[in-house]
């Protein structure tokens, strides 16, 4: 039996899709909507919980609204949502990441790959260019396969048809003609 698809989803995902930002919403949207069909999974760190409250150095909030804290911790506890926590074999793969890739500057990233990595989820959605992106198809999970860290793909375009759009209806000798 073929297994689902799993995406790691990192913290910046969740607020993309929690304050709708502009030009990352709708693909965030569309794979929450292939994990309700029950056609993909989304794992985190529990450590997300906290992380989507971000303060930028100048004291401005970045994450999401205090309002949105019911609604992000809602989407959470879904099924389809696998939630995994933050232990010492996270902890020690994490600090290990950040020794050996100066790319990655921030321990919350680590965290973030390391559980990742440590469950064999092989595609890692996130937007972060600076620190995480750099990393795709670098790191290897215990199973062997490669770590995939990638933005999550836009959804289909709904105008474009099908490949065998008017194949057996008459139209497409009408379209050669």
């Amino acid at each position: 039996m073929a297994t689902k698809p799993r995406f790691y989803w990192d913290a910046c995902m969740w607020i993309a899709l929690i304050k709708r930002e502009q030009t990352r919403f709708e693909a965030c949207a569309h794979v929450i909507e292939q994990a309700q069909r029950g056609e993909v999974e989304i794992w985190t760190s529990a450590f997300t919980y906290a992380e989507v409250f971000k303060r930028s150095c100048s004291g401005l909030s970045v994450g999401i609204d205090p309002t949105d804290d019911k609604p992000f911790e809602d989407y959470l506890e879904q099924d389809f949502v696998t939630l995994i926590q933050v232990d010492a074999d996270v902890g020690r793969a994490a600090r290990r990441l950040l020794r050996e890739h100066v790319v990655l500057a921030k321990p919350q990233d680590a965290i973030h790959l390391a559980s990742a990595l440590l469950q064999n989820v092989h595609i890692f959605h996130t937007f972060d260019r600076d620190n995480l992106l750099g990393l795709d198809g670098k790191l290897h999970c215990p199973d062997g396969e490669l770590l995939r860290v990638l933005e999550p793909p836009p959804p289909p375009d709904p105008d474009a048809g099908t490949l065998f759009e008017g194949i057996g209806t008459g139209d497409s000798q009408k379209k050669a003609s």
